[in-house]
C-alpha cells in the first residue's frame, strides 16, 4: 500500500504524538507493507510551517527537532521527483503538489486533513482520506493486530 501524507498530516504527527497522523506515520515506518511516498516540496513545506516562530513558540521545537524529525521521514520514504503538473485546486494551487507526488509515486492513499483535497474524495484512481479513515482502511487491510 503506498500512501502520500499531505504537510498537515505531517505536521499534526510530529504535534501530537498520539493522533490518528502519528500512528499512521508510525505505521509506514514501521511495515514494509505500508509504503510512506513523499517528495521534496512537501517535506520543503513540512519544515516551513514548522519552523514559524509561532508554531516553534507554542510547542517549544527546535530548529534541530524539526530538522531531525524531517530527516527521520525521509530516510524512511520514498521520495519521488514530481513530473507531473496537474492544476486541480484553484482555491488553493499549492495543494496541487500533493495530488502530483501522489499521482507520480504510484499512490493508492492520499491522507488528507485538508477540505479541498478532501472534496476531491479521488484523484486519477488515488482515494483522498483523512487520518480516522486512513486508520480504518490499514486496520481492514492488515488486521486488528498491525494497530
Amino acid at each position: 500500500m503506498r500512501i502520500v501524507l499531505d504537510t498537515n498530516v505531517l505536521v499534526s504527527a510530529f504535534i501530537s504524538k498520539l493522533g490518528h497522523s502519528a500512528k499512521t506515520l508510525d505505521l509506514a515506518s514501521m511495515f514494509e507493507e505500508i509504503q510512506l511516498v513523499l517528495s521534496d516540496p512537501i517535506l520543503c513545506e513540512f519544515k516551513n510551517v514548522l519552523s514559524r516562530e509561532e508554531v516553534k513558540a507554542r510547542f517549544n521545537y527546535s530548529t534541530q527537532d524539526i530538522e531531525s524529525f524531517a530527516k527521520s521521514i525521509k530516510d524512511t520514504s520514498t521520495i519521488v521527483k514530481i513530473k507531473s503538473d496537474f492544476k486541480v485546486i484553484k482555491e488553493d494551487p499549492k495543494d496541487d503538489i500533493v495530488l502530483n507526488t501522489a499521482y507520480d509515486g504510484k499512490a493508492e492513499y492520499i491522507v488528507s486533513g485538508n477540505r479541498h483535497l478532501q472534496n476531491l474524495k479521488r484523484f486519477k484512481g488515488i482515494k483522498i482520506v483523512n487520518p480516522k479513515q486512513m486508520m480504518k482502511v490499514i486496520t481492514r487491510r492488515f488486521g486488528e493486530f498491525i494497530i
